[in-house]
């Protein structure tokens, strides 16, 4: 069933009852006033001939009270019969009766009933009236002379005329009153007519743009958006159809964004993909004496921070740790472009792979790229098993540490390398790069990690901090399989998360432990 026709059928019941009961209840009031009516006609003229009776009873006794007082017994029955023949036009007196005070008849006119046929008078002093039939009273009035009741007289009055001529009103009261009736269902029967086609006209005004609605609802759910309802009414039905619209632009806008935003996610998804795979495993890494674990963790789908680690001839290895500024895709993009700088520089001459010459080669990478000035803070370091030196270079990045090994294999004192330059990629400064290097003792720990370890962030906004960090590594225990050296970086990763209580990263985290640890360390400390 459409909505048209719903409307319409509801609408019309409604209007049908709410006329149905307003036309039966005018129907009982104009019958309830009907009746009323014709009750008080009917008492009116009920009135009307008990006075009129009266007054012809108390003149006839009047009259013959002069005769039977005198005891002219004689005379009494001509005035009687003048009393009805002056009634005779109106027809009411039916028979007169006169009696002494004895109850003997004195005189009698018409054709009145026998005396045990007739009611007794209610008293000496009182009119009665009793009914004789359904058109029939007796009057029964005494006859006085002063204040002395000398007799009775009794009166037969017939109402048939005035019976007639109430019953005939009260017939006109009842033909008004189903008059106005009918005349109130007629108009009854009008206004539900009006109603229903007022309804109908309103159902299909209300059903047609709705339908539209629901036409263009089904096109948007197929992907289609350019099309829209017509929004001329003034009306809540016309305010829908302008949302409607404002929706359906809105929608073709978001599926749009979302297509745009799903290529952008896919992209960045690839893009993620391709930067996680040119970052070393997060896995245990041995090269010859020493041995390296890092963890890369963007802050969105692709981060500014990476390493890289190359190995050099004389068991040399090159490490480098750097933090483009910012995180995301253009971030990611630089960071791709330095670590593109240390790959080509080692297929060109590896001697020139010094933590100094890697950063300017860096720094020449990245400075010309993009219209932005993006920055990187870089650290480099080349460790020598075989003389156990660090050589390093800065240029801006966090100080990374040295702990120390201490008996029984436990990290002890950690020694800063606080050295640095400033940051690469500035195109308003030439590029100053401080480097240095340290002496590796057999077991020693070298720590290197970009801000987004220090600077991660507890709920209440409080840092990690560098005193917080150093505190974790202190009374950690570095067997020589390696295996405790991977667990010693889940350590501090669980450490961070912990202090962070679910607070998303600000920035990305990268954090890398390489160890040296040559097999005299291990004999040395076995036998301390």
């Amino acid at each position: 069933m459409s909505l048209s026709v719903k409307l319409i059928a509801a609408t019309s019941i409604v209007v049908a009852a709410a006329v149905a009961a307003s036309a039966f209840f005018g129907q009982r009031t104009i019958q309830e006033l009907g009746r009323r009516d014709a009750a008080a006609r009917r008492d009116a003229g009920e009135r009307a001939i008990l006075r009129e009776s009266r007054l012809v009873a108390e003149k006839v006794a009047a009259t013959v009270a002069v005769p039977l007082g005198g005891n002219a017994l004689g005379d009494v029955q001509p005035l009687l019969d003048a009393a009805r023949r002056e009634d005779a036009a109106h027809g009411r007196i039916l028979w007169l009766i006169a009696t002494d005070v004895t109850g003997q008849v004195v005189g009698r006119s018409g054709p009145a009933p026998a005396r045990d046929q007739l009611p007794a008078a209610d008293g000496p002093d009182a009119i009665a009236r009793a009914a004789l039939g359904p058109a029939t009273w007796l009057y029964t009035t005494p006859i006085r002379i002063g204040q002395v009741r000398i007799g009775s007289l009794q009166l037969g009055v017939s109402t048939a005329a005035e019976d007639a001529e109430l019953a005939a009103a009260i017939r006109e009261v009842e033909e008004r009153a189903r008059a106005s009736t009918r005349m109130v269902w007629l108009v009854a029967a009008g206004v539900l007519v009006a109603g229903i086609l007022l309804a109908a006209l309103q159902g299909v005004g209300m059903a047609r743009p709705l339908r539209l609605m629901a036409r263009q609802a089904e096109r948007i759910a197929a992907g289609t958006f350019d099309e829209r309802v017509p929004a001329d009414r003034r009306d809540e039905i016309g305010a829908l159809a302008h949302s409607f619209n404002r929706m359906a632009a809105d929608l073709g806008t978001l599926v749009v964004e979302r297509e745009q935003r799903a290529v952008l996610e896919r992209e960045l998804s690839l893009a993620r993909a391709v930067q996680q795979s040119m970052l070393p495993p997060s896995d245990l890494v041995r090269h010859g004496h020493v041995k390296i674990v890092g963890h890369c963790l963007p802050a969105s789908s692709c981060g500014g921070d990476w390493w890289t680690f190359r190995a050099l001839s004389g068991d040399r290895l090159l490490i480098v740790v750097g933090d483009a500024t910012g995180h995301g895709l253009h971030s990611a993009m630089i960071a791709a472009t330095a670590r593109g700088a240390v790959e080509a520089l080692a297929e060109v001459d590896e001697r020139l792979l010094s933590p100094e010459q890697v950063l300017k080669s860096i720094d020449s990478a990245i400075r010309n790229v993009g219209d932005h000035n993006v920055q990187m803070t870089c650290f480099a370091a080349a460790i020598d098993p075989h003389a156990g030196i660090l050589h390093y270079a800065n240029a801006g990045q966090n100080f990374p540490y040295v702990v120390r090994m201490g008996a029984a294999r436990t990290l002890d004192t950690a020694d800063i390398l606080a050295l640095s330059g400033n940051p690469l990629g500035d195109r308003t400064i030439a590029p100053f790069i401080r480097h240095g290097q340290i002496v590796l003792r057999p077991g020693d720990l070298f720590v290197c990690f970009t801000d987004g370890v220090v600077e991660r962030q507890s709920p209440s906004g409080k840092l990690f901090g560098d005193r917080r960090l150093r505190s974790e590594l202190r009374g950690s225990v570095l067997e020589v399989d390696g295996a405790s050296l991977v667990a010693l970086g889940g350590k501090l990763l669980a450490a961070l998360d912990a202090f962070a209580a679910g607070t998303t990263a600000e920035d990305d985290l990268t954090l890398v432990l390489v160890q040296f640890d040559p097999p005299v360390a291990d004999r040395a400390l076995r036998s301390a």
